[in-house]
C-alpha cells in the first residue's frame, strides 16, 4: 500500500433494505441495475425465464405475495422521458445516503476490487452502475494482538482456586492500559463467547497516526507486551502474536464513519475470521476473490436482518513473517439475536479454512 496515497475511494451501490421485495419494480429504470446484486451474485447461473414469466403472470392476476392486479380499463402507456429521468434523479439522490457502500483505498483498487467488477471511465457520469466519491484519507492503521489459551508452566503447582480466564482478562486489561499510555487512539478487548476457544481474548488498537509514528507505537507496544507475558514471571505460557494491519476493503452501512470504531449499541457483537498464507501466495487473483474465501459474500447475503449488520472490514497485515488476513464483521444487534447469527458459524467452519469466532467488547477506551 502506498503511504502517500491522498484519497480513499467510496463506491456506492444499492444494498439490502428492509422494504426490498423479491419482485422487480415495473417502474424501475432499466439503466440502473443494483451493483450489490451484480457483485454478490457474480458467477451464478441465470434463472429460468419461464419461471420468471409465470411469476409475472401470477402477479398480474393478483396471486402470490406481489401487489394486486392493476384496475381494468384503459392501460397506462409507457413512461415519458421526463418521468423516467425524474425517477432516475430520485434514485441517485437517495443512493448516497441510504445505500451500502464499498470502501477501498485508492492504492489497493487493483488488488481488492472484486473480480468481475470494473470501474467506469467517467466517474462523474450520472447513469453509471457505480458512483465514486473520493474523500480524505482518515490515516488509520490498526493492530490486533491475538492471544491463545494460558497454560501453567507446572500443572502440579497450579492453584485450583485460580481461574485462568480471570488471569487472562487481567493481562488483557493491563495491556490495554499500556497501549492507552502509548497514545493509541482507541482500544478494545474482544472476549470470545465460546467455551475453550483458541483465542479467548483479542486486543484491538486503532492508531490515528502516520505510518512512521504507528510503527514506533507498534515497536514500543510489542516490547511491553512481551515483557508482560514473560512466562518465567507470569507462571503461564501462551502463544500470542501482534501485527499492524491495513484496512484494505470495507462494506459499510450508513451512516459511514471510517475514522471511528466505537460500537453504536450495547448489543454490538462481532464475527472474526483469521486467515494466514505464506508470503508470495497473496497474489492479485487471490486477493480479488476475497469475498469468497473469507466468507464475506455469504455473511452479507445470509445474516438475518435483525442482527443489524453494520460493517465488514478486511484487514491485511503490514508486519510479520507471514501474511495474515482478518475479517471483522460488526453487527449492532448481535447479542440479542445471537442464536440466529451463530447458525452461520458451522457453515464457515466447514470449509476448514482459517479460524472463526464470535466476540463482544468487554473493555475499551
Amino acid at each position: 500500500m502506498d503511504p502517500n496515497a491522498p484519497y480513499r475511494t467510496h463506491m456506492l451501490f444499492p444494498g439490502r433494505k428492509d422494504d426490498d421485495t423479491s419482485q422487480p419494480d415495473p417502474r424501475r429504470s432499466s439503466g440502473s441495475p443494483s451493483f450489490m446484486k451484480a457483485m454478490m451474485s457474480w458467477g451464478k447461473r441465470p434463472s429460468d425465464p419461464r419461471a420468471q414469466q409465470a411469476q409475472e403472470l401470477a402477479r398480474y392476476r393478483g396471486g402470490g405475495a406481489g401487489p394486486p392486479a392493476p384496475p381494468r380499463g384503459r392501460g397506462r402507456g409507457p413512461m415519458t422521458r421526463e418521468e423516467a429521468q425524474r425517477l432516475r434523479e430520485e434514485e441517485l439522490a437517495g443512493q448516497g445516503h441510504g445505500k451500502d457502500c464499498f470502501i477501498i483505498p485508492q492504492a489497493n483498487l487493483d488488488r481488492f476490487l472484486p473480480d468481475g467488477v470494473t470501474l467506469p471511465r467517467e466517474p462523474r457520469k450520472s447513469n453509471n452502475l457505480i458512483n465514486i466519491l473520493e474523500v480524505d484519507d482518515p490515516k488509520i492503521i490498526v493492530s490486533f494482538h491475538l492471544m491463545g489459551q494460558l497454560h501453567p508452566l507446572n500443572s502440579m503447582l497450579e492453584n485450583p482456586m485460580v481461574n485462568s480466564l480471570d488471569v487472562h482478562f487481567n493481562l488483557s486489561r493491563n495491556l490495554l492500559k499500556c497501549a492507552q499510555d502509548l497514545s493509541a487512539g482507541e482500544g478494545y478487548i474482544f472476549k470470545n463467547l465460546e467455551k475453550d476457544a483458541d483465542y479467548p481474548y483479542i486486543n484491538y488498537y486503532v492508531i490515528n497516526k502516520p505510518r512512521e509514528e504507528a510503527g514506533q507505537f507498534y515497536t514500543n507496544n510489542k516490547m511491553a507486551s512481551h515483557e508482560a507475558l514473560n512466562a518465567s514471571k507470569l507462571g503461564y505460557s501462551l502463544a500470542h502474536s501482534m501485527d499492524l494491519y491495513d484496512e484494505v476493503a470495507t462494506i459499510a452501512r450508513p451512516p459511514v464513519d471510517p475514522a471511528h470504531k466505537r460500537p453504536t449499541t450495547d448489543y454490538t457483537g462481532y464475527i472474526i475470521c483469521i486467515y494466514q498464507v505464506f508470503k508470495g501466495d497473496d497474489g492479485e487473483k487471490f486477493e480479488r476473490n476475497w469475498l469468497y474465501w473469507t466468507g464475506a459474500r455469504m455473511l452479507y447475503k445470509n445474516l438475518p436482518r435483525n442482527v443489524g449488520l453494520k460493517r465488514l472490514t478486511l484487514h491485511k497485515s503490514a508486519t510479520g513473517p507471514n501474511v495474515n488476513y482478518i475479517l471483522l464483521v460488526e453487527c449492532s444487534h448481535f447479542l440479542d439475536n445471537i442464536n440466529q447469527a451463530a447458525n452461520l458459524l458451522p457453515v464457515l467452519r466447514a470449509r476448514i479454512c482459517g479460524y472463526t469466532g464470535i466476540f463482544r467488547i468487554v473493555e475499551s477506551f
